[in-house]
């Protein structure tokens, strides 16, 4: 599944900050109006100190308003943008986490801030079994992150979300050929596990998916292509819970697979041969079929010189 790329553009603030920004027709209670724009400040930080989000929230978007040209404008734009998320507005706080990137592309916030914008787009995400557009969105941000702030200090956060993003977008593929399996459907349940496991092989659900792909040749009755897919779970997911039971599910289709005529039987590891149930190695057991060791006598050297020597006697004799 190959997603867009995402196309960087500036968006036109004004109109939607002056409708968002000059409702409040006063200042909001708890701050003087001839405050300083570090006053201010500081009265938001106290606030959300406080865990007082919306007072906190207020004050700092009267720096934004009033203030636009001092120089903590970015750092007031940054919390406020925390603030929206707090009080789950989370749309507004992908309007200014953008702006504030857009506007002060200098800011020491600027890869906190991207990785914050993403995670407010993925907090507007549906649920699983929902259209993942803003999912979808958010690794696009993700992405757009790693390119722009390889060194920073927030990409282990930003590696984390993406994997939440992978996982739930996966989720959506596997619940689809889920339910396609319960409805026995193999051939459409296998059909949505590939695209998974092809699209995202490091998300939670992708050992689910290999799982059962092997169940299902199983249950349809293709033993060989079942033992083949046990094989490659196991070697893939050599710790998950269902390991050993992949194990004692391989051991069984092995015992009950008969190779069509003229067919040999393949296994996935020298381990895994049947010839070496008994402590002998398949390189024993061609050794104890070869020409070499059914006896001697039968070779063509052997009955050249088994006839030499009938010769030779008969010439000696009188």
């Amino acid at each position: 599944m190959t997603i867009p790329s995402l196309r960087r553009y500036r968006i036109p603030f004004t109109v939607i900050f002056l409708a968002l920004l000059v409702l409040p027709a006063c200042g909001p209670p708890g701050f003087e109006s001839d405050w300083t724009v570090e006053e201010l400040y500081d009265y938001g930080m106290e606030r959300m100190e406080q865990e007082d989000w919306l007072n906190a929230l207020d004050a700092f978007r009267a720096i934004t308003l009033s203030y636009s040209g001092s120089d903590i404008v970015d750092d007031a734009l940054y919390h406020q943008g925390e603030m929206h998320i707090k009080l789950k507005e989370y749309p507004l706080a992908t309007l200014v986490f953008r702006r504030l990137i857009s506007d002060f592309p200098q800011s020491p916030y600027n890869d906190e801030s991207q990785y914050k914008l993403a995670y407010a787009t993925f907090l507007q995400s549906n649920p699983p079994h929902l259209t993942q557009d803003k999912t979808f969105e958010a690794i696009r941000e993700l992405q757009f992150f790693l390119q722009e702030y390889p060194e920073s200090e927030w990409s282990e956060e930003v590696h984390d979300l993406l994997q939440e993003c992978f996982d739930k977008v996966a989720e959506k593929d596997y619940r689809i050929g889920n339910l396609y399996y319960k409805m026995k459907d193999w051939e459409a349940a296998r059909l949505y596990f590939g695209e998974l496991l092809e699209t995202y092989p490091m998300s939670n659900w992708a050992w689910r998916a290999q799982y059962e792909i092997a169940d299902s040749y199983a249950r349809e009755g293709d033993h060989r292509a079942a033992i083949e897919q046990f094989e490659i779970f196991i070697q893939s997911y050599p710790e998950n819970e269902l390991s050993a039971e992949a194990v004692k599910r391989l051991s069984d289709l092995r015992e009950d697979y008969v190779a069509p005529p003229g067919q040999p039987v393949e296994y996935g590891s020298a381990g895994n041969d049947p010839a070496a149930r008994d402590g002998s190695s398949s390189a024993d057991a061609e050794r104890s079929n070869s020409p070499a060791d059914s006896g001697r006598s039968n070779s063509p050297a052997d009955s050249e010189r088994s006839d030499s020597s009938a010769d030779s006697e008969r010439g000696n004799s009188p």
